[in-house]
């Protein structure tokens, strides 16, 4: 996974100096890391722009802005960790901190997307290149050994999908179906959620 170095930010930097590098990188969100490097929390694009509507003065700093209580990620974390962080419509990005807790960088949903895509793709290769293989090629019986001799003859046992209507279906009760919620919602309880900070 690609983890972008240029998106953390002191939480002594200025809200200009802040908005500034937002507005050149392509995210929404900034990891701030206190005086040791260590993380302090995030900071994000509608608290800069409400900040700034509010104090204008150029030398005004983000301490007051930062969300203290942010969700991290381990250097050390696998992509099986990281996807459920990422399910939540408010997470487009997490800071990624060491074991020591200093701050290494950001994850950004969308390489966490592009990762996804790509393993998917190396596991379609290495299944094709195991059909192709000589080694599969022998354990062919003897009987039918056309059957096997193209990626296209083999196709994998499919799953059952089980549906909300199906009867004994286990995804019949309301919780283990996803949430998702409107942006315009979403943005209404991240801003009352930094209210209260």
């Amino acid at each position: 996974m690609r983890i972008r170095h240029a998106l953390v930010v002191n939480e002594t930097s200025t809200l200009r100096e802040v908005a500034e590098r937002l507005i050149i990188s392509d995210c929404d969100l900034m990891a701030v890391t206190d005086a040791s490097g260590k993380l302090a929390g995030v900071v994000c694009e509608s608290s800069i722009v409400r900040a700034l509507l509010s104090n204008p003065a150029s030398d005004a700093t983000i301490q007051s802005i930062v969300i203290r209580h942010a969700e991290s990620v381990r250097l050390d974390a696998n992509l099986t960790c990281v996807q459920p962080l990422f399910r939540s419509c408010a997470n487009t990005a997490l800071p990624v901190v060491d074991a020591n807790g200093f701050v290494c960088g950001l994850l950004m949903r969308s390489d966490v997307i592009r990762s996804l895509l790509n393993r998917d793709a190396d596991a379609k290769e290495s299944t094709t290149t195991e059909l192709n293989s000589e080694s599969l090629q022998e354990k062919i019986p003897a009987a039918a050994p056309d059957a096997f001799n193209s990626a296209a003859a083999f196709t994998p046992p499919k799953k059952r999908t089980l549906h909300a209507g199906d009867a004994g279906s286990e995804t019949d009760n309301a919780q283990s179906r996803p949430h998702f919620l409107r942006a315009d919602a979403a943005r209404r309880i991240l801003w009352a959620a930094e209210d209260r900070l």
